[in-house]
């Protein structure tokens, strides 16, 4: 990871951690325990929630399909420009910055249904009405056999995505500042 990413990852949660909701940037393990549980040979349709300065992000165009479509969300117009100038050529990668459009940005890109959603959203510090509408899109945006993959620097959420989804399997990442909670779900 780089510094500067670093310092502008701090900045931005400094003016607004609601926002960003962690003080630093995701480790490698957390990176991977994340990534590891996505199914890369049938990934065609992929959406990242909450892409911040662009770690998972980097990950997945290195592990996905050259013909993958990827959704890449992130609120903040900062973060945004790190992403864009880190990835101006990919044709499969389109940037957005509302996760609560989720379909629109589906239908606008010709993705009926996605086979993986991959979350860095805060969800324990986000509105709750926004968290029922991101997550409801989810629902309604992955294929049958589609996963989505969060993680959360606490258990709460458990019991919203047990109500989401009927599967789900959790693995702690110790190696993340702060430790996480990784939440693979599908239905």
């Amino acid at each position: 990871m780089k510094f500067n990413e670093s310092l502008t990852f701090i900045k931005r949660f400094a003016k607004s951690p609601r926002r960003i909701g962690s003080v630093a940037p995701s480790s490698k393990f957390l990176t991977k325990a994340v990534l590891d549980r996505v199914d890369w040979e049938n990934a065609n349709f992929i959406a990242e929630l909450g892409a911040g300065t662009g770690v998972f992000t980097r990950e997945i165009v290195k592990r996905a399909k050259s013909d993958a479509k990827i959704l890449v969300f992130e609120i903040d117009p900062a973060l945004q420009k790190m992403i864009r100038e880190e990835h101006p050529e990919h044709k499969g990668l389109s940037l957005h910055s509302d996760a609560q459009e989720l379909r629109k940005y589906m239908n606008d890109n010709g993705i009926n249904q996605l086979d993986f959603v991959i979350s860095s959203l805060p969800f324990t510090v986000l509105p709750p009405r926004m968290t029922v509408r991101i997550l409801d899109a989810v629902v309604k945006a992955l294929k049958p056999s589609g996963h989505f993959v969060a993680y959360q620097y606490s258990s709460i959420m458990k019991h919203v995505l047990k109500k989401k989804f009927s599967h789900m399997k959790t693995r702690f990442v110790m190696f993340n500042i702060p430790p996480a909670f990784v939440y693979d779900c599908w239905r």
